[in-house]
């Protein structure tokens, strides 16, 4: 057995898709054995900062998975309470295990070993390392699996895909400062199928689980009289295969992640802004589109190139190497 499969990584985040994805996507590029594991605090202690809670490992609900020894060679957390357990096994381990959060911790960050935020965040200091975007787990090569899956299991879309352009459409949902309802949900498809319309393309549309089911209904009905394809939560999530088959991207602006896998794929992205943003996420918008990267939709689709987001890569060596330093220096 080599050392890399000797070694063990363990993924804590409260579950959330979009939290688990980027701990995914970075465990998969550092390449050891990884075990992804939900975790949630009960209360109160869920209330507190992360690096109050006496042996937060132990403190977790019932839905949670166990924390217990063996510890992991490394532990990637995304989210506050991740945070939280992943410093109580740092410290249940006596300090052995190598820490990184993805994301901003909320605790001291001389507690952590290596912290992955994006740059938006405006997080500073030695064991910083910002991200232009989220991380994430989209590849080349799954994309063109997820497409060759995709065209065996619906033939029909085999025969469409070499008629026209493909518009990908990814759907969010609401969010902190941004709420999308039915009226809105019809604008923008509206206005898609008349983009659709000039560029003679069809539209494959997928809906996230924060969509909702009035907003689902609402395109549903927009989209009935026509033929292009609408993915509403039943069954696999074509996702994947849409960002591979697409000649455009058009996302909903809520999502750093969603816009962050659009950007990684090379193609043209133009976001949805269905309402306004909140701070961070305006610097984030704003700078992507500073770098030439994103546009915003305004029913015209064009052809450009830009600088692909996928620090993933990048960061995952940059583990590697800082992992195998503080591993040498205990030996």
């Amino acid at each position: 057995m080599t050392q890399d499969a000797q070694r063990r990584i363990w993924l804590l985040t409260q579950g959330a898709v979009g939290l688990q994805n980027q701990a995914i996507g970075l465990a998969e590029h550092i390449g050891w054995p990884y075990e992804l594991k939900r975790v949630n605090l009960t209360k109160p202690w869920r209330w507190l900062p992360g690096h109050w809670v006496p042996r937060a490992h132990t403190r977790l609900t019932r839905d949670s998975d166990h924390l217990t020894a063996p510890w992991p060679d490394l532990v990637i957390s995304c989210g506050r309470l991740g945070a939280a357990a992943a410093l109580s096994v740092k410290r249940a381990s006596g300090g052995r295990v190598f820490s990184v959060h993805i994301q901003n911790p909320q605790l001291p960050h001389h507690l952590v070993d290596l912290i992955l935020p994006p740059r938006h965040d405006a997080l500073s200091g030695p064991n910083v390392i910002p991200t232009r975007g989220a991380l994430h787990h989209v590849t080349r090569e799954k994309m063109d699996m997820a497409v060759a899956e995709q065209m065996m299991s619906h033939p029909d879309l085999a025969t469409i895909r070499g008629q026209g352009p493909i518009i990908g459409v990814l759907i969010g949902g609401s969010n902190a400062t941004a709420t999308l309802t039915p009226e809105k949900s019809r604008q923008l498809i509206s206005a898609l199928i008349e983009a659709a319309a000039e560029q003679r393309a069809q539209l494959w549309i997928t809906a996230s689980r924060r969509t909702g089911t009035a907003n689902i209904q609402a395109m549903q009905s927009v989209l009935a009289t026509t033929d292009h394809w609408f993915w509403d939560n039943e069954g696999p999530n074509p996702y994947m295969a849409i960002l591979g088959s697409a000649d455009y991207l058009v996302v909903t602006g809520d999502s750093v992640s969603m816009v962050s896998e659009a950007a990684s794929t090379g193609k043209p992205v133009y976001t949805l802004d269905f309402d306004g943003y909140s701070g961070r996420l305006n610097l984030f918008h704003q700078a992507l589109r500073e770098e030439g990267v994103t546009r915003s939709f305004n029913g015209k689709l064009e052809s450009w190139t830009y600088p692909v987001i996928n620090d993933t890569p990048e960061v995952a060596s940059i583990v590697r190497a800082q992992f195998e330093a503080k591993r040498g220096k205990n030996c």
